[in-house]
């Protein structure tokens, strides 16, 4: 232990006295380990971690596979889930509940709120084993007109858990009494305020409308496996006894955990592993800086063995100094680590999933620590065995500046710089394959214009039919009184919003082609309800035909209008204006097509334009009182929210009002891909940055090494430029050997990672072209210094430290 704080207080010197190399270790090392712990922290909160509810390990989701699809679709029908509650035994509870919820308005009394309210059956807490914070969960004998709402709801409108126990409030005009608080960790889905009881059976048993979500917990000892053989013998059974609506089912057990994050996985795994890059790129770094030391340190290692030091006591000594220097860089790094979590918990996109679970995990900084630690001790321990080996009198003569370097060392040098430029090259080449989508993304055409539109998510609640007519007509005075205020050029509403909340999709049949009896391999479109002038207010343009007026009400002839693709897709080659359409949206009534419109991108600028079906909002009630309110202004859009919600709050204080615009609503539509973009950017600009430092090293190493040659050129009659030009060439044939090396290494890996990169062209030869000179350029300005410095070395000096 006396040898060891001898070789602990003797490494603190030795740091001392070359504060430069110390810092710039530290410095690099927090870099790698603070990033990395960040990012890992993520990952390993969001996609590793357990779920936080009991017994997570045996939750699973019901999905239905469909072989047409090809594809497990996250929904059951309502006889499918009766079923499998009733024969299939591998599970201890099932519950179901409805695959629509989402955002609603929230009636308390003298105010409403929007919040999210799902509807589930009696057991879907015992599924999750929920334990309230106060009152019960719901019992099969009262579960309608009860709710459980979380914490933060009942604080926040009640003053807290125990005073919101047998309070009331209203959802769709109907009451429900709060007999339960539940903590905030046991909301699912995840960001769920309140839960309201349906029965234990579904409303719709129809076997061919996938209205609900189902889920259940397997008995203890009970495999995922068992539970999916006993699922696969359910759904032949039921292929047998419904094959009009069956024959291609297949009933599908996933684990929960898998079925919340496995959407995000691809983003958070190309994220890691291009953090992990930076990781490597760091350790060549700390390696080349470590070698360089080494390599100075040889006359001085000589003169120790010189004087009787065993080879185990130098590299006891080195190892120690290791020590000093990777706990160092690991406690900065750490340091940086806490608000690199809290900014990439900012810059999540809103539908991440386990947000609220992550924090900084230490043993990724462990792990992290380890790697730099190793890659400290191999870079210099190796140097000093080395060195340890070699004749103290020969080492003792060797010039200082020249050192035992050898081409051996050189060799070594160069090979950590061609890798690390490799590295640096594929993450450079995946940010700006990243970023040209990004861009193409924020360019492409809509089919709808965006700027200066304020989108208002209005809920007027109702109970029946009649109500939703009633509360239609109030939102319609209230789109009236709104284009009224100054500042408002034109303004509509619409269920189907692009990129918004709420919208419904489905099979519709043309009138008169085709079985009307068959109902199966319909042709699908997206479901969109809207008020006059719509589509001028959003720039979609009228093909033909006309827009909805007011004469289009409930009790007047169905109508409809369809988009371009729709037209093609189901009247190639004829006028689809006076045909009829059906679709299972709301009636069966049939809808005559008076219109055609241009095409959207609905769900997102990466989505493709597709085929839409439009309906007046007054001739589908059930459908209308949950609306988006758009209105484009003169005037920025945040301006009028105040004006907007007084006209709607005037009208019935019940309505439920949320606001946005949509220019921020297409941007959250691709924050997934904006969040990645930013961070490997980050990433390359970071990797970058090391790689110019590996350059500037090794080249004004290679200067000082050469610092007697150089200058005897420059003696005998060596042209300054000549100097310049050979110092630069040299960092640029190690640049271009990089690059060679990266670009077999980024065609490889973009294979390999197809799946990471979804959306993204990967064969852009511009964004190959950019990482190259980006690549040349830092190459080139890295060496520049060095390269200065070797033509201005002063001749005379040179040989006289010969």
């Amino acid at each position: 232990m006396n040898t060891l704080m001898q070789d602990f207080r003797y490494a603190l010197r030795q740091l001392g006295r070359a504060p430069g190399f110390a810092a710039t270790s530290v410095f690099i090392l927090a870099l790698g380990i603070g990033v990395n712990a960040a990012m890992f922290t993520v990952v390993n909160s969001v996609l590793l971690q357990p779920l936080r509810y009991r017994d997570a390990d045996r939750i699973v989701q019901f999905n239905t596979h469909e072989a047409r699809s090809g594809a497990p679709f996250a929904r059951v029908t309502g006889g499918d889930y009766l079923d499998v509650r009733a024969q299939a035994s591998s599970f201890e509870k099932v519950a179901y509940y409805d695959g629509g919820g989402g955002e609603a308005g929230v009636q308390l009394g003298d105010h409403a709120v929007f919040t999210t309210v799902q509807q589930v059956s009696a057991d879907f807490p015992q599924v999750f084993g929920i334990v309230p914070l106060a009152g019960r969960i719901f019992d099969d004998g009262s579960v309608a007109h009860t709710a459980l709402v979380t914490a933060p709801f009942a604080r926040d409108n009640y003053g807290g858990a125990q005073q919101a126990i047998g309070r009331t409030f209203n959802v769709e005009g109907k009451p429900y009494e709060i007999v339960g608080v539940v903590p905030t960790v046991a909301a699912y889905p995840a960001k769920t305020s309140v839960w309201i009881g349906m029965g234990p059976t579904p409303d719709s048993l129809e076997r061919t409308a996938y209205n609900y979500r189902a889920v259940g917990k397997l008995k203890p000892g009970v495999s995922l496996s068992t539970a999916q053989a006993e699922l696969s013998a359910i759904s032949a059974r039921l292929a047998t006894a419904y094959p009009a609506s069956n024959q291609t089912k297949t009933l599908v057990a996933k684990p929960l955990q898998e079925q919340i994050v496995g959407r995000v996985r691809p983003v958070l795994l190309l994220l890691l592993a291009s953090v992990a890059v930076v990781l490597l790129i760091v350790c060549v770094n700390v390696a080349l800086l470590q070698l360089a030391r080494a390599t100075q340190q040889t006359r001085q290692t000589a003169v120790r063995t010189a004087l009787g030091a065993t080879r185990a006591r130098i590299v006891q000594q080195i190892a120690v100094q290791g020590v000093v220097l990777a706990t160092l860089g690991c406690a900065v790094g750490v340091v940086l680590a806490i608000p690199a979590v809290r900014l990439l918990v900012r810059m999540a996109p809103q539908d991440l999933p386990r947000v609220a679970d992550i924090h900084l995990d230490l043993l990724v900084v462990a792990v992290s620590y380890g790697a730099s630690l190793l890659t400290i001790l191999l870079a210099s321990i190796a140097p000093a065995w080395h060195t340890s080996r070699v004749d103290p009198a020969e080492a003792i003569k060797q010039d200082t500046a020249r050192g035992l370097a050898g081409r051996h060392s050189t060799a070594v040098r160069n090979l950590l710089v061609v890798a690390e430029i490799a590295l640096t090259f594929t993450l450079t080449v995946c940010a700006a394959l990243l970023v040209h989508t990004l861009i193409q993304l924020s360019t492409t055409d809509l089919g709808y214009a965006t700027s200066n539109v304020l989108v208002v998510y209005a809920h007027a609640p109702a109970a029946d039919v009649d109500q939703a007519i009633l509360k239609t007509r109030t939102l319609e005075t209230g789109v009236a009184q709104i284009a009224a205020i100054p500042g408002v050029e034109r303004v509509s509403a619409v269920m189907g919003l692009p990129t918004g909340q709420s919208g419904s999709n489905g099979g519709y049949m043309v009138v008169g082609k085709g079985d009307p009896n068959d109902h199966t391999n319909l042709p699908e479109a997206d479901f969109g309800l809207t008020g006059p002038g719509y589509f001028k207010t959003l720039d979609i343009p009228l093909k033909r035909g006309r827009d909805f007026n007011a004469q289009d009400q409930y009790t007047s002839p169905f109508v409809a209008i369809i988009s371009e693709s729709l037209a093609k897709q189901s009247f190639a080659g004829e006028d689809p204006i006076g045909k009829q359409i059906l679709c299972g949206l709301d009636s069966p009534n049939p809808m005559t097509i008076i219109g055609v419109v241009g095409d959207v991108r609905q769900d997102s600028p990466a989505a493709l334009p597709g085929a839409t079906l439009y309906m007046p909002l007054t001739q589908h009630p059930s459908h209308a009182n949950e609306v988006e309110i758009v209105a484009r202004t003169h005037v920025p859009p945040a301006s009028l929210i105040d004006p907007v919600r007084a006209k709607l709050q005037s009208l019935d204080p019940s309505i439920a009002t949320k606001f946005t615009t949509l220019e921020q609503s297409v941007g959250e539509s691709i924050a997934t891909q904006r969040f990645r973009t930013t961070l490997l950017f980050g990433f390359a600009l970071l990797a970058l940055t090391l790689a110019a430092l590996g350059v500037y090293g090794v080249m004004a190493y290679a200067v000082a090494q050469r610092r007697i040659d150089i200058g005897i050129r420059i003696a005998l009659g060596a042209d300054k430029r000549n100097v310049v030009g050979m110092i630069l060439s040299g960092a640029l044939s190690l640049a271009l050997a990089g690059i060679a090396a990266g670009l077999v290494l980024s065609v490889l890996l973009l294979h390999v990672t197809k799946s990471l990169l979804a959306g993204v062209v990967t064969s852009d030869l511009a964004s190959y072209a950019i990482a190259t000179i980006v690549l040349l350029s830092v190459a080139a300005l890295a060496a520049y210094l060095p390269a200065r410095r070797a033509a201005s070395i002063d001749p005379v000096q040179a040989l006289r430290s010969e």
